[in-house]
């Protein structure tokens, strides 16, 4: 495993920080499928004892991103075609379920006033003169999509929404790291809120459904050209 990526942390909530160097670089591809990953090297580099390393790793792993294979080792997870067709399944009837409950419990002006600062940072992460926060982008995309499920006022369902992006997000980030496809996403998100401001119960799961169906069939076409895992 290649140490340059890491830099030291200050010891001040080793684990947390562990986890979130840990986290931060499997998304940014720093650290890549498949790739080994050897708690030695991680704590040699970021400066800590192996604990905070096992604790980040297990944590990891809980949520998708790792892989712990008894004798064999530590690799960070591959999503496959076959995943990301089920991932992406569960997102869309989770999301049209809250869009229609958001309808139902007269929640659409709330939903609009609380999904307007994740839409303007969307925006300023798309700006013409360059795109160079595409995963601030990914971080307001997340939480407007969340922003809706959570309106819907199902707690469960919320919690189950919220542990399943994070396998979602590896996949967005790595088919929205250039800025077309990012302002593709953006006009998407446009068309499911100007159809919730004028009310339209249909048009805003049609223009959802289309949303998510052409991210995941974007990134289904980057495993095809990428031997079928991510």
């Amino acid at each position: 495993m290649r140490e340059a990526i890491f830099s030291p942390l200050d010891h001040v909530d080793l684990a947390e920080k562990t986890y979130q160097a840990l986290k931060d670089r499997i998304l940014k591809r720093d650290l890549s499928p498949g790739e080994r990953v050897s708690v030695d090297e991680v704590a040699r580099a970021l400066g800590v004892s192996r604990t905070p390393v096992n604790e980040a790793l297990k944590r990891l792993a809980g949520e998708g991103l790792i892989d712990i294979l008894p004798r064999r080792g530590t690799f960070v997870s591959q999503l496959t075609a076959h995943e990301v067709n089920e991932l992406f399944d569960v997102r869309l009837m989770i999301e049209l379920y809250s869009v229609q409950t958001v309808f139902a419990r007269g929640k659409v002006r709330e939903l609009l006033q609380l999904v307007r600062e994740s839409m303007e940072r969307m925006r300023r992460a798309t700006h013409p003169q360059g795109y160079s926060d595409y995963m601030g982008f990914m971080d307001a995309d997340r939480e407007l999509h969340l922003q809706l499920v959570t309106m819907a006022g199902n707690e469960y369902l919320a919690r189950l929404y919220r542990e399943l992006p994070v396998h979602v997000f590896v996949a967005r980030a790595h088919f929205l790291n250039n800025v077309e496809d990012a302002r593709q996403a953006l006009e998407e998100h446009d068309a499911v809120l100007h159809a919730f401001e004028r009310g339209q119960m249909e048009e805003v799961m049609q223009a959802l459904r289309t949303h998510i169906t052409t991210v995941k069939s974007r990134i289904l076409e980057l495993l095809e050209a990428r031997g079928g895992q991510l």
